[in-house]
């Protein structure tokens, strides 16, 4: 990436991360017209997810409340949650990264229904939908790559009626990820984002 024409955002979130290189495909990707993160099915779960180990750390610490909302046929041992396969990333607050284990087809916490039991577990006793669930579960499709904020490939989930882009697609990535970007960045954060987005779009049509 030349580095005169990096695009970096300074005032987010990210204390761990001083200044986030965007992606400038990021600004490039287009939806289809009839795209939304609404429409997920928890395709993007069947692999698991990586974690901060602080995070995993408070979802053992929470192991009754997540037995309480799991169905069933749902790996109940705690013990098979995750890979331990402990990983330096300097993506992660921490530095330290592990993974959730994958169960009948998806990560251990996706429910029959495709949806997460740590959202669920969360939002059903009032702790806010954020409390337990992995940060780059809400992030997604938006992720860090090497302190880059960036997309994931368009076919790790094929569904464009989610958050898969296409070719001459209407919407960008403001349009389906407003929350999401809100979430990793915060609002000031956003703010920025957008204003470098506007920026990047108008000089692209002067071109």
């Amino acid at each position: 990436m030349n580095t005169e024409k990096q695009l970096i955002l300074s005032r987010h979130k990210l204390h761990h991360i001083k200044n986030l290189i965007i992606d400038p495909e990021l600004f490039e990707q287009k939806f289809a017209p009839h795209c939304s993160m609404t429409h997920c099915n928890g395709t993007c779960c069947r692999d698991g997810v990586l974690l901060d180990v602080k995070e995993k750390e408070k979802i053992l610490e929470h192991t009754s409340l997540v037995h309480k909302y799991m169905e069933p046929n749902q790996l109940h041992n705690p013990e098979q949650w995750f890979d331990e396969d402990i990983q330096p990333d300097p993506d992660f607050p921490s530095g330290v990264c592990d993974g959730t284990a994958t169960a009948n087809g998806g990560c251990v916490f996706l429910n029959s229904k495709g949806l997460c039991t740590l959202q669920i577990a969360s939002t059903s006793e009032g702790m806010g939908k954020y409390s337990l669930k992995p940060f780059y579960c809400f992030a997604f499709p938006l992720t860090l790559d090497g302190g880059v904020l960036t997309i994931y490939e368009r076919e790790f989930t094929n569904r464009t009626e989610c958050c898969s882009s296409v070719e001459n697609g209407i919407l960008s990535i403001l349009d389906i990820c407003r929350e999401e970007l809100e979430f990793m960045l915060g609002a000031e954060g956003a703010q920025e984002f957008e204003t470098l987005y506007r920026k990047y779009c108008k000089q692209k049509v002067l071109q």
